[in-house]
């Protein structure tokens, strides 16, 4: 069996990888790492191999010459020259850009990288693939609350809060359609927002800090926050599900061969987003601030300095986000396959954004 992977640089393809590296049944990996200015895929690679996630595992890396193909954008995008249509390959689309602006203006690229991307990729690589495993995100709905299935396409209204969440829903839309019309199988797996890990050493790593992250670093060591306070409007009933990225990773891995078409990959609790950004901004250093339930961030009076600076920068992007509908999702098949794990929802935000502070929140340079 041979895997085809797309992201390994990402936050979560580089731990798929590591689960899959892990399975004896696995001939051989195939990897997508687009080469930079300073450095080839080869070299990406071999820099990914000395992050912290793979520092204890000699035993997978002793065996690495044999199991991984590292293909740069010219040579991946030629598949004749290195698959053949009767091996059984399984192609995992884990690439994907996340940008959560509400800008009109980013929605183009937004749909180049996203859409376009996994179009073109399924175009070529249909004709060589059993499976087609796409890595969605549990948001891909949009704001439409309640408890949420797995099934994101059975007359279900979306209710999209960025181009990147339509971007997302509707490239699970087009895979869908193309494979039934090319009789490819098609895997929808979507994970909600992803934190470090909670099973894997070392805890709460990640190689990239984005979404709540974001929050903390904002308030971590900001010149502008000395005599300045903040009000934050969230919606009171509201939470945000946050998923361990490692326990994503394992799911990945046990289901990707598994007859499932859609499944959400989330906590089965939010976090509720008083006591959970409470938590993290505290984390972070800062104690002047207070919530505001459900006001609309352009009905805030008398914005300060650093109010208004928040609001135009990650305020933007997050506050359809603090402000959304209740909702929760239905795990109970996702649980029936891995039990996620147990801990307390702030406990892990603290122990996360302690980890993100003490490595200054930097991103991986892969």
């Amino acid at each position: 069996m041979n895997i085809i992977l797309t992201g390994v640089t990402g936050t979560l393809g580089s731990q798929v990888l590591l689960e899959f590296l892990k399975k004896e049944t696995i001939e051989k990996v195939i990897l997508l790492i687009r080469d930079k200015k300073n450095l080839s895929a080869e070299q990406r690679f071999q820099k990914i191999l000395k992050s912290a996630i793979f520092n204890s595992q000699s035993a997978i890396l002793s065996n690495l010459n044999k199991k991984i193909q590292v293909l740069n954008s010219e040579e991946f995008f030629n598949p004749s020259k290195y698959l053949l249509e009767k091996d059984n390959n399984y192609f995992i689309h884990s690439a994907g850009y996340v940008n959560l602006s509400t800008d009109i203006s980013q929605k183009e690229l937004i749909f180049e990288e996203n859409f376009s991307f996994a179009k073109k990729i399924f175009e070529t690589f249909h004709f060589y693939i059993n499976k087609f495993t796409y890595i969605s995100t549990a948001f891909a709905i949009g704001d439409i609350g309640g408890l949420i299935e797995n099934n994101y396409h059975n007359n279900l209204s979306p209710n999209y809060r960025n181009s990147y969440e339509e971007s997302k829903h509707k490239t699970e839309k087009y895979l869908l359609k193309e494979g039934e019309k090319n009789s490819v199988q098609v895997q929808i797996l979507r994970p909600s927002v992803i934190g470090g890990n909670i099973i894997n050493k070392p805890l709460s790593y990640i190689s990239k800090y984005m979404v709540y992250y974001l929050v903390g670093k904002f308030f971590n060591k900001n010149p502008l926050l000395e005599n300045n306070t903040i009000r934050i409007s969230v919606n009171f009933k509201a939470g945000l599900n946050i998923i361990p990225v490692d326990y994503v990773a394992k799911v990945i891995a046990k289901v990707f061969l598994k007859d499932i078409q859609q499944l959400n990959i989330t906590h089965n609790k939010c976090t509720n987003l008083v006591t959970g950004l409470t938590r993290i901004i505290e984390t972070a250093g800062f104690k002047q601030f207070s919530f505001l339930d459900n006001i609309l961030t352009h009905h805030i009076k008398d914005k300060n300095k650093f109010e208004n600076f928040y609001y135009s920068s990650i305020g933007d992007h997050l506050s359809p986000y603090t402000l959304s509908k209740p909702y929760e999702f239905d795990t109970k098949y996702l649980e029936s396959i891995l039990p996620i794990p147990q801990y307390n929802l702030e406990d892990y935000l603290e122990e996360t954004l302690k980890y993100a502070i003490k490595n200054n929140f930097r991103n991986e340079k892969w």
